[in-house]
């Protein structure tokens, strides 16, 4: 299992650093860089990793919860969604990823707008108009293939200082579920795609009896002014699939 997981992460390292390279391509026109706009989370991946290494060490599997009871395990077929800025990664749609449905989705003061992103073809956008604002995806299931997540982002009418706070819920190895997040994106007018957002707890997958771990992602926009709408579009995840 340890050799296993080693394995998974050094392929997947690889590319995910060639995609973190390109992602500043898709910084043009922004007001921040792509390390200002992704969370440290080291130390907190570093204590998971240990509490990892101590539950297979008792030969002893991850608990499962309500998250992994409520887990879709389908994803889009694999295509270069970001080719044109850079990113030969394949990546994934997450279920109801290109908003055709919603059901699955939790929506607080946040509209499905018929706009899209001009890049996917999708079936809309999720519109944020309000501090309160919240929208959290479908749970999946994800694995070493699935370390990081990309989407498409517009922000209009605002000063250039808001941004959209990208939390991973998670189900820990009690069975549980917690939150972290991992990224704190910005974009400008123009749609375009957010950074690479390394997602990390996909490595609590080799702990599972099933070989994947639930997780959905919490959106929430900060620091909107009056008349500014946050835009969301396309969300994708796994540039380690075909790799």
């Amino acid at each position: 299992m340890r050799g296993e997981l080693r394995r998974g992460l050094a392929v997947c390292a690889i590319a995910l650093a060639a995609a973190l390279l390109v992602a500043g391509g898709a910084l043009a026109g922004t007001s921040a860089t792509g390390d200002d706009q992704i969370v440290d989370v080291s130390k907190q991946l570093g204590d998971m990793q240990k509490k990892l290494d101590e539950l297979q060490a008792k030969g002893r599997t991850a608990k499962q919860g309500k998250l992994a009871a409520a887990a879709e395990c389908g994803f889009g077929a694999p295509s270069q969604v970001f080719g044109a800025w850079g990113d030969d990664a394949d990546y994934s749609l997450i279920p109801q990823g290109d908003l055709a449905s919603t059901d699955g989705w939790s929506l607080k003061n946040v509209s499905v707008a018929p706009e899209s992103d001009p890049f996917t073809g999708g079936n809309g956008s999720l519109l944020f108009t309000k501090g309160d604002s919240d929208a959290v995806t479908p749970v999946m299931c994800v694995n070493l293939e699935h370390p990081t997540l990309r989407m498409f982002l517009a922000d209009r009418g605002g000063n250039g200082k808001a941004h959209l706070e990208v939390k991973v819920v998670y189900e820990g190895l009690d069975g549980k579920a917690h939150d972290l997040t991992v990224a704190r994106l910005k974009v400008g007018e123009e749609w375009q795609p957010s950074v690479v957002v390394p997602i990390g707890v996909n490595m609590l997958s080799v702990a599972s009896a099933n070989g994947w771990t639930p997780v959905a992602f919490e959106l929430k926009v900060h620091g909107l002014q009056k008349g500014e709408t946050f835009s969301v579009a396309g969300i994708y995840v796994d540039p380690c699939q075909s790799r």
